[in-house]
């Protein structure tokens, strides 16, 4: 790995951040959706909550060199979630 900046270390760590933020909002997504398709009323929230967090992750993994991979995502976890 190419030695980074000081700069580029605290961007890599907001794109983690972005990363982490929209894989939960898209797992939040489906009990939305869920929920909504019981009560019989368009799942809007749902669908703002997909495209939200679908959005938040394309832009992480463009954002990121190389961008990212399955067997990462827990590693990525760890990192946003303990500092």
């Amino acid at each position: 790995m190419p030695k980074m900046t000081a700069k580029a270390v605290v961007m890599v760590e907001y794109v983690d951040l972005i990363m982490v933020l929209g894989v939960i909002v898209l797992g939040l997504a489906f009990p939305a959706a869920v929920g909504a398709f019981s009560r019989g009323s368009p799942p809007r929230a749902a669908m703002l909550a997909l495209f939200a967090g679908g959005v938040m992750i394309l832009y992480a993994n463009a954002s990121r060199p190389g961008g990212y991979s399955a067997a990462e995502m827990p590693q990525v976890f760890m990192r946003v979630f303990t500092g």
